[in-house]
């Protein structure tokens, strides 16, 4: 079989890996045999180096090598012909890495323990007894059981996998039907691979470990994971031109060291390539992403909640395949074979539905959950202060801030926007759970508060224009319509409400007076504008 002709082979380029054809890599390598030790090929289904043979017995072709570790590769095994696809049992479940800093002035002491992440099941009809039963691969008995209130209905569930790796893990049930054992099994199979001893990365962000033949991108920060045996030599914890590797963490085990490094490409060059490769992923500048586009939905980890028959999807990055399971229709609505992105049209009428994008398998999938959406959300609350920590109001106001200050505190990230008439003067980022002051307001400024794109706040600064002294019911309408903090009634009140009584013409004004006074306080806003209104009409 090593002796079959290979169409996807890839040569690195100043632009990443590119398809080349074994009649272009003639043409670059006149005569002789381009053994797969040089480097210079890799299979783009598998990942491994190739050769390029001599072609003294038949027309020069790239071919796989007896030698080598993985022979699973499809091509190899099914000839050129061969169509990319896999089985849903192909979809891995993610592990993560959780890892413990060490202290300040020992970082040797950080350490790390693992995860399974069990994506969203049909779990409702369990039984109460039900239990997950999780193991090292050859251990005689469960390491890990877990009850159905220990699983999230709604999202995914993460389960220790304990601080010491394993190669593979296996997943048990117990008290289920068998019904109920065959439902699971298209979501949660029975064999997990886990931690390959030669190198294991993870994405340093979110902990997950990166699935065979995975990208890789530039300027962002990796975990690697090695055992260092007596008989292997280590990495070297160091820096080249374009890789930064830190060692992090060790932890014994056995005959060897588990090594834990922290690793980044800081450029897209073949050395950094060939580094990443070593461990089965590839380095890119265009990585294979799933993006929903419409209808509406709710977006969760590996987890799309949606309430349509059909979904348009980006795929982007180097895909050779784009799945469905069960199989359905799925139609490109951009083909260009040079375009990186491009958009689908899914059928999603059942009410789960996985689609995944990959190469000989997949690396990167998300289940499509039919179900309703609620129509309205909570607006995202934010706080909105003054320099007394009295908070304000959102609306119209004739009353500036002490000193032009308001000080905003948000749960979540955002942005304010500054205008003065119809024209933006500033943007300010919120940071979530930081305040960030505003200073120099003024009559005529508006400031707008976003979360992603709702508006959740607003204030506008206004002078209002003078009322008329005559007009009662409109003077007490606008020295009411106020909302927000409360403050102790201040002795003034009695002089402005003494003054207003000798006049005669505001009994009803002079009565919510009377009961302000009574009660010991009044709207904080409303005073102010009492102040404003009383200064008028001496004028």
């Amino acid at each position: 079989m090593a002796s079959l002709t290979l169409t996807h082979v890839c040569m690195w380029s100043e632009h990443g890996w590119k398809r080349i054809t074994a009649k272009k890599a003639a043409r670059l390598h006149a005569g002789g045999t381009v053994s797969a030790h040089s480097g210079l090929f890799m299979c783009e289904l598998c990942g491994q180096y190739v050769t390029l043979t001599d072609g003294e017995i038949r027309t020069r072709h790239f071919r796989h090598s007896a030698a080598e570790k993985d022979k699973d590769c499809p091509e190899r095994t099914f000839g050129p012909n061969y169509s990319v696809s896999y089985e849903p049992q192909k979809h891995k479940l993610p592990i993560r890495i959780v890892v413990t800093a060490g202290a300040a002035h020992e970082p040797s002491s950080a350490s790390f323990r693992f995860e399974l992440g069990l994506i969203r099941a049909p779990i409702s009809t369990l039984g109460a007894d039900f239990r997950i039963e999780l193991k090292p691969a050859g251990a005689p008995e469960p390491s890990w059981v877990f009850t159905k209130e220990r699983l999230n209905s709604e999202g995914i569930t993460y389960l220790t996998l304990g601080s010491l790796p394993s190669e593979k893990y296996i997943l048990g049930f117990s008290n289920l039907s068998d019904t109920q054992h065959d439902t699971l099994r298209k979501f949660w199979p029975e064999e997990i691979s886990g931690i390959n001893p030669e190198g294991t990365l993870f994405d340093k962000e979110t902990g997950r470990k990166l699935t065979y033949d995975a990208d890789v991108e530039i300027n962002k920060e990796y975990y690697l994971l090695v055992l260092n045996r007596p008989d292997k030599a280590g990495l070297c914890s160091s820096s080249s031109s374009s890789i930064r590797l830190q060692e992090i963490a060790q932890k014994r085990a056995g005959w060897g060291s588990w090594i834990l490094y922290e690793v980044c490409a800081s450029s897209l060059c073949e050395e950094a390539a060939r580094f990443f490769l070593n461990f089965h992923c590839r380095l890119t500048d265009h990585p294979i992403s799933l993006q929903p586009v419409w209808p509406l939905y709710v977006a969760g980890e590996f987890l799309i909640k949606h309430n349509q028959n059909n979904m348009f999807m980006f795929v982007a990055g180097n895909v050779l395949a784009v799945n469905t399971f069960p199989q359905t229709k799925v139609r490109p609505l951009r083909s260009s074979k040079s375009e990186q992105s491009k958009l689908y049209e899914i059928s999603c009428q059942g009410r789960q539905q996985l689609i995944s994008a990959g190469r000989t398998q997949p690396l990167q999938y998300t289940y499509f959950w039919k179900e309703p959406l609620a129509k309205v959300v909570a607006i995202p609350e934010i706080s909105v202060q003054d320099l007394s920590q009295s908070e304000v109001p959102p609306g119209e106001t004739d009353t500036l801030p002490r000193k032009g200050v308001l000080r905003f505190t948000s749960a979540f990230d955002g942005e304010l926007i500054i205008s003065y008439g119809n024209r933006v003067t500033g943007r300010r980022k919120i940071h979530a759970d930081q305040m960030l002051e505003l200073d120099s307001l003024s009559f005529g400024v508006k400031v707008q508060a976003l979360i992603g794109l709702d508006e959740v706040w607003y204030i506008h600064f206004k002078k209002q224009q003078s009322v008329i002294a005559d007009n009662e019911s409109e003077i007490l309408k606008y020295i009411t319509r106020t909302s927000g903090a409360s403050i102790p009634s201040p002795h003034a009140l009695r002089n402005i409400a003494a003054a207003l009584a000798a006049r005669g013409r505001y009994p009803q004004l002079c009565q919510w007076l009377r009961l302000c006074i009574r009660d010991g306080s009044i709207n904080e806003q409303s005073y102010r504008k009492l102040q404003q209104f009383y200064r008028n009409i001496n004028i």
